[in-house]
């Protein structure tokens, strides 16, 4: 992927997710609040600013977004399913890693912790296959494969059992790349249940046959209680993750409405 669009695609969509959203409609509230004092537009800027503030931040509100998109992925992926579909592949796309001399376990952000873990207990259970992991860096970083196959050696992996994407920016590079790799082989596709509905329509338009393997759930149930009303900051994380998605799916919907995929995309 060139790497001018790339950033420059990054930036242009934060503006819509959440943060960027709320912030943008603040500055621009409390700008015509400065420029016309006596306009009444600034201050309803400012005050749904503030609603979506605290509606995006709520528990409530961010789990229904993520349970959502979650419930698109299915269930954790069943072996002896994968077994009888031939497949031999199980394939974790990366989601992140952090920065810094870390361990191969602290190495690993959270979703692409999560998403090894449940490859490596795909691939125990599917005598004879093969680990793929995906995930290239922005350079100069290390490849997010690279920082997956150490913790999956330390975890018992071995070394002819691990295949390393290395090259792709993010989920459409990945598909791209091991659809021609895999071709019209099954494989099981493993990340995160709110990721795997937007990367199942990306490698299905590109032609490969992934069987979904969700992992890394964060609403499969929802336990009430007072603090589902109270803003976090990890409420708004979830909203700002799951609205992420649901950009990403609209766009793919409408790409596919104007035929600019490589090939027709099956719906999740």
């Amino acid at each position: 992927m060139d790497g001018l669009w790339f950033v420059a695609k990054k930036l242009v969509s934060r503006l819509v997710f959440p943060v960027g959203l709320i912030l943008g409609l603040g500055l621009a509230g409390g700008l015509l609040r400065w420029l016309r004092p006596r306009s009444r537009s600034g201050g309803w800027l400012l005050a749904l600013a503030g609603l979506l503030l605290f509606l995006l931040a709520s528990p409530l509100v961010s789990h229904w977004l993520v349970a959502s998109l979650e419930a698109q992925a299915g269930d954790y992926a069943d072996p002896a399913r994968l077994a009888a579909l031939g497949v031999r592949w199980v394939v974790v796309l990366a989601g992140g890693v952090n920065p810094g001399d870390l361990t191969p376990g602290d190495r690993l952000g959270r979703h692409t912790l999560k998403r090894l873990l449940e490859g490596l207990r795909l691939w125990r259970a599917l005598p004879g296959s093969t680990l793929i992991l995906s995930g290239g860096a922005y350079p100069p970083g290390q490849p997010e494969a690279e920082a997956m196959a150490a913790l999956a050696r330390d975890l018992g992996a071995p070394e002819e059992a691990l295949v390393l994407e290395t090259a792709s920016w993010d989920t459409e590079d990945q598909a791209r790349i091991l659809a021609a790799r895999l071709g019209r082989e099954p494989f099981a596709l493993v990340t995160s249940a709110a990721h795997l509905p937007r990367a199942l329509i990306m490698f299905r338009a590109h032609g490969a046959h992934p069987q979904p393997a969700p992992a890394d759930f964060q609403a499969r149930k929802l336990e009430w209680n007072y603090e589902l009303v109270m803003p976090t900051a990890a409420a708004l994380a979830g909203s700002e993750a799951a609205s992420y998605e649901y950009v990403g799916l609209t766009w793919l919907r409408l790409r596919g409405a104007l035929g600019l995929f490589p090939a027709k995309a099956a719906a999740p």
